[in-house]
């Protein structure tokens, strides 16, 4: 409706409003992983959403071409409509038998090429299988990236598909390159420049539309105001299958250049835009949630501060407890340990599901951000002997230490941290235990490796306690 407004013809707009509502998997995914919060509960949500647009993007790829055909023949018939049903059943039929018979022939192709023990014939193998699946889908009237996409699905089918990622993760990174490039270089020329304002009104359009729509979403779903935050943060941007629809757009003649150039700019500058931006959500949060807080309580206690006031009952009379905040890899194994050695302790987590497991057993719990000193205050922190911090996000980490040293200061800290140069950082906020995992696992690989080459105990200690001092802990 914006664009319409903004004087693109009605087909037209339709089909940017398609390409604009995609967000970028690999973008978001990267970034995820450089984080270490690719398994956490805003990280699933944002890589499933990802999943499902990009699906979405096979039955766009036949709907628009026959659909902006129809719309500049002069109209949309019902022999149109006819027509776009039949193309749907038939490429649904086709996928169905691609997948049906590729889920055998496919991982029986490449187990057998594995066989063989040649890196080559295997990175030929998988190459043939996917170019050659391309080539049927585009014979049958698909998209050749359809096939391709097929055949990653039916690849992955194989008991090879880590092997076979090893080998053509050098491709993928070579071709991503390649994509992003020819990107640059397939704009008109000067169009950047021509069109800079209404390529910054329409991008910001399209940031605060996707913004408002996915918070809405995730908070109309149940989950916590932060993790809806970060979602929404996380697929403002607008995705590459949005270049690979423009350019089928352009090619079959159903969108004009101008139009194609302003999805590829809105596109390439939304996905400059939203890194520093996600990076920078947990102090966006902070900000917005302390002013809320002060200028509209009302909407704050409702969408930002959710947490069961029930639960308070079960906890006040918890003393000399254990908070743990975050239960997800770590935090439930420290629990199952607090269970064994009959210990009692508070989960403080917002992943909806988390609590709903946690409550059904009956493990005191309560549904809220660990940062806000009213939850800490709820888990009874002023009366609690250790806070155990299994969040990795630094600027989290920092608030929920800050806020339960001050309804406690001799709570004792024990706080995960991912990167070394945050050690000391976290030591003088006043966390008496750090533990790093990946540096806690080589510790373990030592133990059992010097073990195995007939070294004393005592020997073994001695050496793990020259490795922490040597690490700083």
């Amino acid at each position: 409706a914006l664009a319409i407004i903004l004087g693109f013809d009605a087909f037209s707009s339709f089909f940017m409003a398609a390409a604009f509502s995609l967000s970028s998997t690999a973008v978001v995914v990267k970034l995820l992983t450089d984080r270490g919060e690719l398994d956490t509960v805003q990280g699933e949500i944002m890589v499933a959403w990802l999943v499902v647009q990009d699906l979405a993007v096979l039955p766009m790829m036949i709907v628009f071409p026959l659909l902006g055909k129809a719309f500049l023949a002069g109209g949309i018939h019902n022999s149109t409509i006819f027509q776009v049903f039949s193309h749907i059943c038939l490429s649904i039929l086709i996928v169905g038998v691609i997948l049906l018979l590729g889920k055998r022939l496919v991982p029986f192709l490449v187990d057998t090429i594995s066989t063989l023990r040649s890196r080559e014939l295997l990175l030929v193998g998988v190459f043939s299988i996917a170019v050659g699946t391309a080539l049927l889908t585009y014979a049958i009237g698909l998209s050749g990236a359809i096939g391709a996409f097929l055949a990653g699905v039916l690849i992955s089918e194989s008991i090879e598909q880590h092997a076979v990622f090893s080998e053509i993760r050098p491709l993928r990174d070579v071709c991503a390159l390649l994509f992003f490039t020819t990107l640059g270089l397939l704009l008109p020329q000067g169009f950047i420049f021509d069109h800079f304002v209404q390529i910054l009104i329409l991008t910001t359009i399209v940031v605060a539309i996707k913004f408002v729509i996915v918070t809405g979403l995730s908070v109309y779903f149940g989950q916590h105001a932060k993790t809806s935050f970060i979602v929404g943060v996380g697929l403002i941007e607008v995705g590459e299958f949005a270049f690979i629809l423009a350019r089928m757009g352009l090619s079959e003649n159903i969108i004009s250049q101008t139009v194609y150039g302003y999805i590829l700019s809105v596109a390439l500058l939304s996905i400059l835009v939203m890194p520093p931006l996600f990076l920078a959500t947990p102090y966006i949060y902070t900000r917005l949630s302390d002013f809320l807080k002060i200028h509209f309580k009302g909407f704050y206690i409702r969408y930002f501060n959710r947490f069961e006031h029930p639960a308070a009952h079960q906890l006040f009379d918890l003393s000399e407890h254990v908070i743990i905040c975050g239960f997800g890899r770590v935090g439930k194994y420290v629990g199952q340990a607090l269970n064994l050695a009959k210990i009692p302790y508070v989960v403080i987590d917002f992943n909806q599901h988390t609590v709903k497991i946690l409550k059904e057993n009956g493990t005191p719990v309560i549904y809220g951000d660990p940062a806000d000193i009213d939850i800490l205050d709820l888990a009874n922190a002023a009366k609690a002997k250790a806070l155990v911090i299994a969040i990795p996000d630094l600027l989290t980490q920092k608030q929920i230490i800050g806020n339960c040293l001050l309804l406690n200061p001799g709570v004792r800290v024990y706080c995960r941290v991912h990167h070394e140069e945050h050690q000391e950082y976290l030591k003088n906020l006043g966390v008496q235990e750090i533990i790093q995992p990946e540096f806690e696992a080589a510790l373990s690989i030592t133990h059992k490796l010097l073990a195995s080459f007939s070294k004393g105990e005592h020997e073994i200690q001695d050496h793990s306690r020259q490795l922490k001092l040597a690490h700083g802990l």
